[in-house]
């Protein structure tokens, strides 16, 4: 299983991340850190139609920034965009496009970022991909 740890390291970021995390306190002066790192998933790793990891856990509040590594890829949380993407009642449904261009693509290197509000097992797509399995789950606890 792919650890967000793992993903760190392999994008070199993992010293960055733990180094910067000592520096940064709260605005009123505390020792308690702030969060300095985002909660990532990679869209399209070497090519491959997957989001690496497949799954995530985060609490509500939180943001997963989904980055791009090949072309052809968007993320679609919107029910009518599939039938297999489910998101929790009460929650916003949400996409890295516009209205109805459910085949708009992000390029490589680029990136997209959601905030979880509601609690709940989010179940997205990659639009292009879904017949090949281009699935996702996020899991959000309070």
């Amino acid at each position: 299983m792919v650890t967000r740890r793992s993903v760190l390291m392999r994008m070199g970021m993992l010293g960055t991340t733990v180094t910067g995390a000592g520096c940064l306190g709260m605005s009123d002066g505390s020792e308690t850190p702030t969060e300095t790192d985002t909660n990532e998933v990679i869209a399209g790793p070497n090519g491959n139609p997957v989001f690496d990891p497949e799954s995530i856990e985060i609490s509500v509040g939180e943001t997963v920034t989904w980055r791009f590594e090949s072309d052809g890829h968007n993320v679609s949380a919107r029910p009518e965009d599939d039938p297999k993407v489910k998101i929790p009642d009460g929650a916003t449904p949400f996409a890295s496009f516009e209205g109805d261009n459910t085949y708009e693509l992000i390029p490589k290197g680029e990136t997209y970022s959601h905030t979880f509000e509601t609690a709940g097992t989010y179940t997205y797509v990659c639009v292009p991909h879904i017949a090949v399995g281009m699935i996702g789950d996020v899991i959000v606890s309070q």
